[in-house]
């Protein structure tokens, strides 16, 4: 072999050698730094290179920034606050910020795993720490606290009614945070690194958003004045108290009820005004506030005008004179005698004394029944005529026959108690058609207006006298006549019973010959 030869053997010899050293050094790079991040890895500007991932994870705990330190600006259209990363739970990641800078360089072929370390080495490679996500929970409870602070309540409707009138409060509507949707905007917003964030409000509407219906019973109410209407036919009394709008406007206020603005009635200020009316009615009659309250509150809930009163009537003292007889007392006043008994229990009626205090019980206890108003019917017992009333206007006119002389029609005021299309009178064994009873003679038996009887052999009575006192107490029309009346006059009908009939005696001995 020549010189040349072992020259150029030599050199050939020590570049193979020098590529194998190199082929060893790339192979145990890897080698090398199998527990350690590779050299020329950071994290930020802090070099984990050659750290394992234990020391690299407390390098970067003590070298990343502190979680209170980073900030974010939650706002609204009034408000601000900053909360930290630690209000919320976002923190940064050192262990799996290590994990992630030990894993460069650590993937692909085996020939990128030999080549990556060394420009990992050379050029340097950097790794974006790793944050743990906010708490959606600790933020919506960050967001809880707060929400109070930027509530507006909505303001509902509302209603002044004085003397002066009527003024609707018009509704404002209210602000609430609105939490969850909030939640979402925190969330997104530290994800992107946002230094500022919109919180969402919602609009609270109110409860009430309409002063309804107050303002429109109120409205109805104050349009005009309120009339009390005090007709009491049985005294021929008849007055109307007017109560002006602003005095109205001091009886009502307005409460919320199921979801609506409602106008209620101060019931003790109404009470106190049918008190002062009720000392002007005069010692004939009574007005009965707790009824008539009951009336006038209802008609005032109605949005109406006007109420009618409800009267009563107080009974009566009356000394015993000579000759009379509880009899006489009682029909020249209007009533049965055994009505006069009920209310003296401890008199015996053979045993009356002059100057004797007997009471003389109040007309309502004849009238059972509620008064259909704008209706009555007129007996006149001399004339032997009924008339029937409607608006003091005439509708009819007949022909009657009333008791006789042993069995007088008691002159009066009573009312249609019961009607009976087909009546029986087992005392008498008669059929009495269209029978409308207004009185009870005694307790259980009743007078009243009826057709001509019909006797068991099916014959009418007294067509022959009609006109003339006939019947036992009650008040006989014509076939026709009165089942037009039945037909017109209700249940609670006025009646009244004027005079004395024709060929009547004097109470006293009217009375003897009862007995």
């Amino acid at each position: 072999m020549t010189k040349t030869q072992r020259v150029i053997t030599a050199a050939l010899g020590a570049l193979l050698g020098i590529c194998v050293a190199l082929g060893l050094v790339m192979l145990g790079y890897p080698a090398v730094y199998a527990h350690q991040i590779y050299p020329g890895v950071f994290v930020n500007d802090v070099d984990v290179g050659g750290l394992t991932v234990k020391e690299a994870a407390s390098l970067l705990n003590g070298r990343l920034p502190n979680p209170a330190s980073q900030t974010i600006q939650m706002r609204t259209a009034d408000h601000s606050w900053s909360i930290s990363w630690a209000d919320v739970g976002r923190a940064y990641d050192g262990t799996g910020t290590a994990v992630a800078a030990y894993e460069v360089a650590r993937d692909g072929t085996w020939y990128e795993r030999l080549v990556a370390p060394w420009r990992v080495r050379f050029e340097g490679r950097s790794v974006a720490p790793f944050i743990n996500p906010a708490d959606a929970d600790q933020v919506k409870l960050t967001l809880e606290d707060l929400a109070p602070q930027v509530y507006v309540p909505p303001a509902d409707a509302g209603l002044h009614i004085g003397s002066g009138g009527i003024e609707s409060i018009p509704a404002q509507t209210g602000r609430a945070l609105d939490v969850e949707t909030s939640v979402s905007n925190v969330l997104e917003a530290l994800e992107d690194g946002a230094k500022t964030v919109e919180l969402a409000m919602l609009d609270v509407p109110p409860r009430l958003p309409e002063p309804e219906p107050a303002r429109t019973l109120a409205q109805s109410l104050l349009a005009e004045p309120f009339t009390l209407i005090v007709d009491d036919p049985l005294t021929n009394y008849r007055a109307e108290f007017d109560v002006p709008p602003e005095r109205v406007a001091t009886w009502v206020e307005t409460v919320v009820a199921e979801d609506q603005l409602v106008l209620v009635v101060d019931e003790p200020t109404v009470r106190s005004w049918l008190t002062e009316i009720g000392l002007q009615l005069g010692s004939e009659r009574n007005l009965v506030v707790t009824e008539t309250l009951t009336h006038t509150v209802a008609a005032l809930n109605g949005g109406e005008h006007q109420a009618r009163a409800a009267v009563r009537h107080p009974s009566r003292t009356y000394i015993v004179e000579p000759g009379d007889t509880l009899f006489d007392i009682a029909y020249r006043n209007g009533f049965p005698e055994w009505r006069l008994e009920e209310a003296n229990p401890e008199v015996e009626p053979d045993e009356l004394l002059i100057g004797m205090k007997l009471t003389i019980p109040s007309i309502d206890v004849l009238f059972p029944e509620p008064l259909v108003p704008g209706k009555r019917i007129e007996i006149d017992l001399p004339e032997q005529r009924l008339r029937a009333f409607e608006n003091d206007e005439l509708v009819y006119d007949f022909t009657c026959s009333t008791g006789m002389t042993s069995t007088p029609t008691i002159a009066g005021q009573f009312q249609i108690l019961f009607k009976e299309p087909e009546a029986y009178a087992q005392r008498w064994s008669l059929d009495m058609p269209y029978f409308m009873a207004i009185y009870n003679e005694r307790p259980g038996f009743a007078n009243g207006i009826h057709e001509l009887p019909i006797n068991a052999a099916g014959h009418r009575l007294w067509s022959s006298v009609l006109g003339w006192p006939a019947s036992y107490g009650c008040i006989i029309l014509d076939v026709g006549d009165a089942k037009v009346l039945y037909d017109w006059a209700p249940v609670g009908t006025l009646v009244r019973i004027e005079g004395v009939a024709p060929g009547t005696p004097v109470y006293g001995e009217l009375a003897e010959e009862r007995e």
